[in-house]
């Protein structure tokens, strides 16, 4: 009999508690027994009598149990710990184990493996099972391992730490905006309980899970807080984690902040004032594209309009909006979110993001005649954007009447304040210049004028006859790496009646592109280089930025703001 089944007989359960049970089953896969008991149902005693009659499998009673030492010792901490197994005694070629799952034949080939004695399982309840292990291995340092791995995070400016499941133990990688050295791996004894304290501490389930889970949860490390987002990824060695690291109390950023160029920031201004209409916020992960939607929502927000957030997940709690964090498990999908909130009546909606061409067609239906639609998408530029979007939208006269305008945008190192100075520009970052129609050798001189640095730099700068640039020869500030903080770069491309038009028509990309860098609509390099000759940044930076399509971003004021 199923143990369902066996529950009801016994009166331990109802008809509607098992059904109950079996839906969230079906919604978020792991054994029933185990939902039951997380859902207060039953008890772990409950549980394992049931088994035991189910399976014909004994029941130990581990709390009232004695342990030879030598069958403890037969199995590795690693294979224990991994599977929440213990040798309880030997008898002859013969070896007791209790588990938790008597039917977890993977473990049980495991123990043969290693032992060369046949395992005969026991069932051990979960509880008794966790506080042996402790008494047996050692304690679990698993809050000392956290707070290390944080530690470090915050340190190194990391705006995200990868840890990553291999046959040996648990990778630890920071991502910064430099190549961070202390890169570690953990022991195999030590990832299991981990992963199991991260994801307990999100709000996960903390069994083995056949699909990723997402969950987020705040502490503090040295008496600092920090927002902790996590996913998940079962891998073939356990699962692997991503932790992306926010601080909740860093002040939002505001619009006028926005390093937008006078053009663009203007041009934005005029599509958020419009009732309708899709603007897009473009970028690679870690690009900051979703803190730029965040502000210009916050600048609507000011006009006392109705705004509406549809995420996955959260980003961050702002003020002013109604968020709504969709969950893919429990069928709150974000097309159907989409659809729930226009009953609401916003002025303004925002999407993160548009992943797929239904949530596209959606947004593009519910902006065409209000409300305005904010909405960020994965993508390298403003081009590659519109692409993707002819691609996958059937009707090109919806995407041309409802689209207004795209923004994209990359992050970049900005140089250093306490040790930039200005040098001559090399021969390569003339070449850039000149390629992009940016360099005038007299608007040069005026540019190095305001750079804080050596006077010697200076003048040999002027002297060489070469136009200078700004560079940060390192200092304590910056680690010396000559960067400290960010920067962001951008290109805009606002839809006009004339490239309507060519939407409609389905023209090659290309022929887009041609048509609007011929009237006006400039690059990404073109915005970096031009910040570059400001001094915020190098050709270098901007470069790297644009060649590569994704940005290990971080942030050398404290913790990184989260954004994709």
């Amino acid at each position: 009999m199923r143990i369902g089944e066996l529950l009801i007989m016994n009166g331990w359960i109802s008809n509607e508690q098992l059904n109950e049970a079996l839906e969230e089953q079906r919604l978020h896969p792991a054994k029933l027994g185990e939902i039951l008991i997380a859902k207060g149902f039953i008890n772990e005693g409950q549980l394992v009598e049931v088994l035991e009659f189910q399976l014909g499998v004994p029941v130990v009673k581990l709390s009232e149990t004695a342990f030879d030492p030598a069958a403890v010792h037969l199995i590795p901490d690693s294979v224990a710990l991994k599977h929440r197994t213990l040798p309880i005694g030997k008898d002859g070629g013969k070896l007791r184990v209790a588990m938790i799952d008597p039917l977890n034949q993977e473990a049980i080939k495991e123990i043969q493996m290693v032992t060369g004695l046949r395992v005969q399982p026991l069932i051990a309840a979960r509880s008794e099972m966790d506080e042996v292990l402790v008494r047996y291995y050692g304690e679990d340092d698993s809050r000392e391992e956290l707070a290390a791995i944080l530690r470090e995070g915050m340190k190194c400016q990391a705006s995200a730490i990868r840890l990553e499941a291999l046959s040996h133990g648990l990778s630890v990688r920071y991502r910064t905006t430099e190549s961070h050295p202390d890169e570690r791996t953990l022991d195999k004894s030590k990832q299991l309980a981990l992963v199991a304290r991260i994801k307990r501490m999100a709000g996960m389930r903390t069994e083995n899970m056949p699909l990723p889970q997402s969950g987020r949860f705040q502490t503090d490390v040295d008496h600092k807080p920090v927002d902790v987002r996590v996913s998940t990824l079962p891998t073939r060695y356990g699962e692997s984690l991503y932790l992306l690291l926010s601080d909740p109390y860093t002040p939002l950023l505001q619009f006028s902040e926005s390093d937008l160029n006078e053009n663009d920031r203007e041009s934005v201004d005029r599509a958020i004032r419009q009732p309708s209409g899709l603007l897009l916020f473009a970028g690679p992960p870690g690009s900051g594209r979703t803190s730029l939607a965040y502000s210009v929502a916050q600048e609507i927000a000011k006009t006392g309009r109705k705004i509406i957030s549809l995420e996955n997940p959260i980003g961050r709690t702002m003020p002013n909006m109604m968020q709504v964090e969709i969950c893919e498990h429990s069928g709150l999908t974000m097309s159907f979110a989409l659809r729930a909130a226009l009953r609401h009546r916003p002025d303004a909606l925002l999407i993160d993001q548009i992943a797929d061409a239904e949530t596209a067609e959606h947004a593009l239906l519910a902006s065409r005649f209000g409300p305005l639609t904010l909405a960020t998408i994965t993508a390298n530029g403003v081009f590659e954007t519109l692409g993707r979007l002819m691609a996958c939208v059937r009707d090109t006269e919806l995407l041309a009447t409802s689209l207004s305008m795209i923004v994209s945008q990359r992050l970049v190192r900005r140089v250093c304040r306490q040790c930039a100075q200005a040098v001559p520009a090399t021969e390569e970052e003339l070449r850039h210049f000149e390629a992009n129609g940016i360099l005038l050798s007299e608007e040069s001189k005026q540019s190095a004028k305001g750079v804080i640095g050596n006077f010697r730099s200076f003048v040999s700068a002027q002297v060489s006859g070469k136009p200078a640039v700004t560079r940060g020869i390192g200092c304590r500030v910056c680690g010396n790496t000559g960067y400290h903080g960010l920067i962001a770069i951008h290109e805009s491309l606002t839809i006009d009646n004339p490239l309507r038009e060519r939407i409609a028509e389905r023209m090659p990309i290309r022929e887009i592109e041609r048509h609007a860098r011929l009237n006006g609509c400039k690059s990404l390099v073109s915005d970096g280089l031009g910040k570059a000759r400001e001094g915020l940044t190098t050709v270098d930076e901007v470069m790297k930025s644009v060649t590569f399509t994704h940005f290990e971003g971080g942030n050398n004021s404290g913790i990184p703001v989260s954004g994709g």
